[in-house]
């Protein structure tokens, strides 16, 4: 038994066989285990999909198309030669030292935060705010986040004036990336 799925053959010893038949034929008597397959399954415009949890229709591959994806891809990453010049599409693996990492230890709340900035978001808010201050508690994890029209020193001032002096007292320490509005 042959089933032909958008010019790919299906033959009897594919995976994809007897969901397929089932989909098209649901009225006959399948194993249970069938049925259960093919809740995940459909048919979309010939090719066999599953749903994916967020929704998302990813094709099914049998072993050809799968072997020839793979091929393609290993030729790909791997280069192929041309005039005796191997052509690859990647650079060289960049290798970072190890070295231990130093955990930030608050012992109480309030005490340390860490800021940035989130944006430039496009589109703007409706009140045009194009930028988004977080910081975060380092002891409570805690988070304070404010939109903002511009990423300047006087906005970042306020937001930790209003924001976090204000409702939680004088912080410890402040840490930042060093951007240019924070250095103020």
């Amino acid at each position: 038994m042959e089933i032909d799925v958008n010019s790919a053959t299906i033959t009897e010893d594919d995976w994809r066989n007897p969901i397929i038949t089932y989909l098209q034929y649901p009225t006959l008597p399948f194993e249970k285990r069938v049925r259960i397959m093919a809740m995940n399954y459909l048919i979309w415009n010939e090719d066999l999909v599953r749903k994916s949890k967020d929704e998302v229709l990813l094709r099914c591959l049998g072993r050809k198309e799968y072997m020839k994806v793979m091929r393609d891809t290993h030729e790909g990453i791997y280069g192929a030669h041309q005039g005796g010049r191997k052509m690859c599409w990647h650079g060289p693996i960049q290798q970072a030292h190890s070295v231990p990492m130093n955990p930030v230890v608050k012992p109480w709340p309030f005490r340390g935060w860490v800021m940035d900035l989130i944006g430039k978001i496009y589109p703007a808010s409706s009140q045009q705010h194009c930028f988004i201050i977080v910081a975060t508690d380092y002891f409570t994890k805690w988070v304070e986040a404010k939109p903002v029209k511009s990423t300047t020193s006087q906005e970042i001032i306020t937001f930790i004036k209003e924001q976090i002096i204000q409702r939680f007292g004088i912080p410890e320490s402040i840490t930042t990336d060093r951007g240019s509005s924070f250095i103020s």
